[in-house]
């Protein structure tokens, strides 16, 4: 006996039903995005980050002591007095890339820094009220679900997204206030044909396909795998030791070739 085909209500049931499992991974994908990874790169920051913008800082003194010395060495053996203000210039300039990268590690570990101290302990509560806020503002104004629609929405999303990202979860109560106009409408209340119905139902199961594998790719990406990492004593031990070697090490470099810069100087002076 074949099936029945299904109804009009059942399959608006269907419909409803795949649309809020939509918004449910969406809601996933944007907390990942502005909740837990600013909050990964906030502690790799704090717990490594500090440690490798030491690592370049140390690396590129190394480098610039040991080309100085190099430079001086190289005029010296032609019977010139070193010209240490030219040599200064030359090592900027040859440098200049190794310099404008330790200084973009520094800037990073200091916004990442800067956002960790922005953050407010927040309780439980207040937690799970801010995620309930944000899946309703998402539901009345993420672009994606109200496409070409009222442009104040998009403003409207864009504030509830720096809010949510900020964990300011009184923009956010005050941002629910202000929207509730903006409650979609129920699009499907008066469709009645089952050949419309049966493709948006076919429309929206693709649509929560694509969105299960973003999800599932964020959620086994680099980053969040570094995020595990992170909470793991040992490994972070290992890699902060590992680290501090490398930066000895360097600096160990820097001292025999400022030493040896400083012996030059010595030697050229007594003569």
């Amino acid at each position: 006996m074949a099936e029945a085909a299904p109804t009009a209500e059942e399959l608006k049931s269907a419909i409803r039903e795949v649309r809020a499992d939509i918004l449910d991974i969406v809601t996933q994908i944007e907390d990942i995005k502005l909740q837990q990874l600013p909050q990964i790169y906030a502690d790799y920051a704090v717990k490594i980050g500090c440690w490798e913008k030491e690592l370049l800082e140390a690396e590129v003194a190394a480098r610039r002591a040991k080309r100085r010395y190099a430079l001086a060495q190289a005029q010296a053996n032609q019977g010139q007095v070193p010209d240490y203000e030219k040599i200064e210039a030359q090592l900027d300039e040859e440098l200049s890339a190794w310099t404008a990268a330790a200084e973009e590690a520094k800037e990073a570990y200091e916004q990442a820094l800067a956002w960790r101290l922005g953050r407010v302990a927040m309780p439980e509560a207040d937690a799970k009220e801010m995620h309930t806020l944000y899946r309703t503002l998402m539901k009345r104004l993420h672009p994606d679900v109200h496409v070409g629609e009222d442009e104040k929405r998009a403003e409207y999303f864009a504030l509830a997204q720096k809010a949510y990202q900020d964990g300011d979860i009184v923009v956010l109560r005050s941002l629910e206030a202000a929207t509730r106009h903006f409650d979609p409408k129920d699009d499907l209340a008066e469709e009645e044909d089952t050949n419309a119905l049966a493709t948006e139902l076919e429309l929206q199961q693709v649509e929560r396909s694509a969105m299960e594998k973003q999800l599932n790719e964020l959620e086994n990406c680099e980053d969040m795998q570094l995020g595990k990492l992170l909470q793991d004593p040992e490994w972070v031990s290992s890699r902060t030791a590992e680290l501090r070697e490398a930066i000895e090490e360097w600096e160990r470099t820097q001292r025999e070739f400022d030493l040896r810069v400083a012996k030059l100087r010595e030697a050229i002076d007594g003569d």
